[in-house]
C-alpha cells in the first residue's frame, strides 16, 4: 500500500507528490471531486492532484 504522504515531490510542479494515474484517480474519487488531477508537464508517466477551491482561496487571501 502507499501513502502519499511518503510519496516523492516533483521540485518542477510546487512539490506535488509524485504518484500514478491509478492513485490520481483513486483521490479524486474518494474527494468527491474536490481534487482534481493531472499529467505532470515534465515527467509523462506521473500525475499529480490538486485541491482548485482550496488553492484558489489561499492565493486569493494572499494579494
Amino acid at each position: 500500500m502507499w501513502n502519499y504522504s511518503n510519496a516523492p515531490r516533483c521540485t518542477v510542479c510546487a512539490h506535488r507528490a509524485i504518484i500514478t494515474k491509478q492513485q490520481a484517480q483513486t483521490l479524486v474519487n474518494s474527494s468527491e471531486g474536490r481534487l482534481v488531477a493531472y499529467q505532470c508537464p515534465i515527467e509523462l508517466s506521473s500525475w499529480h492532484v490538486w485541491a482548485p477551491e482550496f488553492e484558489r482561496a489561499d492565493q486569493g487571501g494572499s494579494e
